[in-house]
């Protein structure tokens, strides 16, 4: 009876582990190839990427050649100074080792200007002996033109650049003349201010600057000259009487424009003769003087002494 428990417990546990080991092969078996082959191809991006650096020992990296740094492995580090150039480089916008051929030679000991590129290097003196200070003016480097706010020292130079506008508002005496540069062109170099920062409109309505400049040159506003186109209501802005007498007028002045008589230049005031020629007999020119205004009156109304019109 003993030996048939004995036979009957050893057949159960092989049949338990049995069933085990089927168990495992049916999972295996049942596990869908595509997943299989998926998994099966799962790159591994670090060590592929990796793989040819990694594959040199570090005495054999140290024999490899060093290849330049471009421009844009430069800006991995100094990315505020590529964008600085990206903005406002100008004629700056150059590779990185055009200007800095010895790179990263800062250190304690050595003087500051004998390692940063001299602006002499590519521009020589661009104007002249007395403006060496490059830096004085152009305060960034990698931004020339933009940099250039510090209206103080600019204004100690603005003749060197610009002679011509320093002679004109010298020469041709006006309220420009009293003003400093730096009074107009404020905020930074090469601001032009609208004319009525100080003008507000004095005879015409404003359009633009460029309206007020057919007539009245910047530096020389005085100096006032216009085109055959002008019209008449420009003119009216300040000459409004005599402009109202034109008008109202049915003689044949008014039927020009004031530029016809008064052309080229502003307070040119012609001959009658011009015109009319000679259409009187000498004599009574003569007698009058040659003075058509005391019989034809004012000019632009043409009204007889002493005659309603």
């Amino acid at each position: 009876m003993k030996n048939r428990w004995q036979k009957l417990l050893m057949v159960l546990v092989l049949v338990f582990f049995y069933g085990c080991v089927t168990a495992q092969e049916t999972r295996k078996s049942s596990e869908p190839p595509a997943v299989k082959a998926k998994t099966s191809q799962v790159p591994q991006p670090a060590t592929v990427k990796h793989a040819s650096v990694n594959s040199l020992d570090a005495p054999a990296v140290y024999q490899q050649p060093v290849a330049p740094l471009t421009t844009l492995q430069c800006a991995q580090c100094h990315e505020p100074v590529f964008n600085n150039i990206k903005a406002n480089g100008g004629k700056h916008q150059l590779h990185c080792r055009e200007c800095h051929e010895t790179i990263h030679t800062y250190r304690p000991g050595k003087k500051w200007q004998d390692v940063v590129p001299q602006c002499a290097t590519c521009h020589g003196e661009a104007h002249g002996p007395s403006f060496l200070a490059c830096l004085a003016c152009h305060a960034d480097p990698h931004a020339p033109i933009a940099s250039l706010v510090n209206l103080a020292e600019l204004e100690k130079g603005c003749a060197t650049c610009h002679d011509a506008q320093k002679v004109e508002v010298a020469k041709f005496l006006s309220a420009h003349t009293e003003v400093s540069c730096s009074e107009c062109h404020h905020t930074k170099h090469g601001y032009k201010p609208d004319c009525r920062e100080c003008h507000e409109e004095p005879h015409t309505a404003y359009v633009d600057n460029a309206t007020c400049i057919v007539c009245h040159p910047v530096h020389s506003p005085k100096q006032i000259s216009y085109p055959e186109t002008t019209a008449n209501v420009v003119c009216a802005g300040c000459h409004g009487v005599v402009a109202q007498h034109l008008e109202s007028s049915h003689r044949k002045h008014s039927q020009q424009t004031c530029v016809f008589c008064h052309v080229d230049q502003h307070g040119y005031v012609p001959d009658c003769t011009k015109c009319h020629a000679q259409p009187h007999s000498a004599a009574m020119l003569k007698r009058f003087d040659n003075n058509c205004t005391e019989c034809h009156g004012e000019p632009h109304a043409l009204i007889l002494p002493g005659h309603k019109d």
